[in-house]
């Protein structure tokens, strides 16, 4: 004999071999019920991947919904932007004052004041005694500015 290949062997115990008749008939309910089992299961199986297939597909288009609105959000934001640089760029030609003095001139009639248009208003409260005395101390100290505003141009020079 080989290795790969075994022979049965009967043995006789001297047994007589009984015919096993079983008086029950077996129940076929058994195999229907757990066919509607796996039926049902399976039909369960295939909901849920059908309602989770859907639910993806609802937050697929809501997350699209949500780029969409940032995309017009972002384009809106440019817009405003570039608005207010034209806004700026006119507020600049218009805050120029050569512009201002040009206008004020042309469209208005306005010039400078003169000497005959101008119009000094006292302020002063209490006694002429002091405002004499301050204005003689007011002219002597532009003298002294005077006299140290030469100075520093004489330095410089040398």
């Amino acid at each position: 004999m080989s290795a790969l290949r075994k022979e049965a062997i009967d043995l006789d115990y001297g047994q007589e071999s009984l015919e096993y008749s079983p008086k029950k008939k077996r129940i076929k309910r058994d195999k229907k019920n757990n066919n509607i089992i796996e039926s049902f299961k399976n039909s369960v199986m295939i909901a849920i991947t059908f309602v989770l297939g859907i639910l993806i597909v609802y937050n697929y288009a809501v997350i699209t919904d949500k780029q969409m609105e940032l995309n017009t959000l972002s384009k809106e934001i440019a817009t405003l932007n570039d608005d207010k640089d034209t806004y700026n760029i006119a507020l600049e030609g218009i805050k120029n004052t050569n512009s201002i003095e040009e206008i004020a001139k042309a469209y208005l009639g306005m010039n400078y004041p003169t000497r005959k248009q101008t119009v000094f208003v006292d302020f002063t409260y209490g006694n002429s005694d002091t405002t004499e005395n301050e204005t003689k101390a007011a002219k002597d100290e532009n003298k002294n500015m005077l006299v140290g505003i030469i100075d520093k141009v004489v330095s410089f020079i040398q």
